[in-house]
């Protein structure tokens, strides 16, 4: 059943771990102060000596379990063990407000907020950023990380890559490409702030 009264855009950014979306998402943040950033809440640890994506909130899984039992998410998905989700506050509101709203989300959550939100009022992009070979490196080299965890994204990395078909736009990031990938994503928030505000 699709949200009604949406006079915002909805900005989903799907991509696969080790692709470069922080990168992404931090330039995002930096340059674009007039789009509303919805937040993730998790109950995955927070990792030591690694810089946070500044859109989580950590929770408990009580916490957690009580917004599901509540309503309160409008998409959720577990993975490895861990719950993440967003709270309808962060995407209805906002974009019954007229604001673009950006989201960094899983494939799980994407297929859920397709249902809700009108083709016309969402863009879903995909960073490609080359074979799992490419993203193995960079994972390993990012954190330390179980050959169990590792071989989990591996398999979500398969699944994400078949979905690339289904995304409006591809932004490509392979090795040594992350300036251009950079300002391919904020011509792309550009252009929808602009058709908003028209």
């Amino acid at each position: 059943m699709e949200i009604t009264n949406i006079t915002g855009h909805l900005l989903l950014l799907m991509a696969p771990s080790g692709s470069g979306k922080k990168s992404i998402i931090d330039s995002v943040l930096v340059s674009h102060r007039d789009i509303y950033f919805a937040k993730t809440y998790t109950t995955r640890d927070i990792r030591e000596g690694v810089e946070e994506n500044p859109l989580y909130m950590f929770t408990s899984k009580e916490h957690f379990q009580e917004m599901i039992d509540n309503e309160e998410l409008i998409e959720w998905a577990e993975f490895s063990g861990n719950f993440y989700g967003t709270p309808k506050s962060e995407v209805i509101e906002p974009l019954q407000k007229g604001k673009v709203v950006f989201k960094e989300m899983e494939l799980q959550g994407v297929k859920q907020i397709k249902e809700l939100v009108p083709d016309s009022n969402r863009t879903i992009v995909y960073i490609d950023a080359g074979d799992w070979q490419n993203l193995e490196k960079r994972i390993v080299g990012r954190a330390p990380i179980s050959a169990e965890h590792l071989e989990l994204r591996r398999q979500r990395f398969e699944e994400e890559c078949q979905f690339q078909g289904d995304a409006d736009i591809i932004i490509r990031n392979h090795d040594g490409e992350l300036s251009a990938a950079v300002e391919h994503m904020d011509h792309i928030v550009m252009g929808i702030v602009e058709s908003v505000k028209k």
